[in-house]
């Protein structure tokens, strides 16, 4: 394959756990993966190696998180508990019968999410060939934002949440299709705002990690899915570090590790949706 400059890439990246972006981060996210194997020797060879065999393979991420929120503490520290009187708007957007053609429109909080034969703004989506597709894109498009809302999908049907607690949740989800039967909407209800809160952190003795994992993506700004680095099954023990100046942000330092899946995988780099 030729060389190409296109290649060479820079940028941040914004982190979904769960499928819940975790907002601003400060210091740059870093990514380890680490090989551990055996040399295999015999005496007549000294202790000269005749082979090497892997023996294990690791891979955290370490994520400071500059948005010190309570939610953002409850996702990383393993024994907390979330005490609020606020609630945070959800909503729905269901595809069904068939996937979506060309023009097909979903508008959440007055921004439009299309999809396209040909995408090529930033919100566009090209035409899926199944109603699961046609979720999976949108979802990755909201998320993708990260701005006021987070989006999740099981099969053909996407949730919507409002990132905050509060009435400022309370929005619309319309829809612009040929076919209006094929996707079906409901509107972000059910937010309250806060009046107070508070996180209840206990010492976490015993609590099992492996139980508590979630997905972790890391997505380079202004991608959408096809660089990701995914880590499918990850958790991080919970750590804080930060101190109260002027010159200084806090922040929430999220080292998380990855447990590998039953069928022994650890990590996905690239679109989670490729199939052979």
């Amino acid at each position: 394959m030729a060389s190409s400059t296109e290649n060479v890439k820079l940028g941040v990246c914004n982190v979904l756990f769960d499928g819940v972006d975790l907002g601003f981060t400060k210091g740059g996210v870093e990514v380890e993966v680490a090989t551990s194997t055996k040399e295999i020797t015999v005496d007549q060879m000294g202790e000269t190696p005749i082979g090497e065999v892997i023996m294990g393979r690791t891979v955290s991420a370490n994520v400071p998180l500059a948005e010190t929120t309570l939610d953002n503490l409850v996702a990383i520290m393993p024994g907390s508990e979330l005490i609020s009187d606020g609630a945070k708007a959800s909503g729905t957007v269901t595809f069904s019968t068939a996937a979506p053609v060309d023009g097909d429109k979903i508008t959440l909080a007055g921004v439009d999410y299309t999809f396209k034969t040909a995408p090529v703004g930033n919100n566009e989506m090209a035409v899926p060939s199944t109603i699961a597709a046609a979720a999976a894109a949108l979802t990755a498009k909201i998320n993708a934002n990260g701005v006021n809302f987070t989006a999740s999908a099981v099969g053909p049907v996407v949730t919507v949440r409002a990132k905050n607690r509060g009435v400022d949740g309370n929005v619309a989800i319309t829809k612009t299709a040929a076919t209006p039967a094929n996707i079906t909407t409901t509107n972000l209800t059910g937010g309250v705002d806060a009046t107070k809160a508070q996180v209840k952190v206990t010492n976490g003795v015993n609590i099992n990690l492996l139980k508590l994992a979630k997905t972790l993506v890391l997505r380079p700004k202004g991608t959408n899915g096809e660089d990701d680095f995914t880590i499918h099954r990850a958790m991080c023990p919970g750590a804080l570090n930060f101190a109260y100046q002027f010159d200084n942000e806090r922040v929430f330092s999220a080292a998380f590790k990855g447990y590998a899946l039953d069928n022994g995988q650890l990590f996905s780099l690239g679109d989670v949706t490729a199939t052979a």
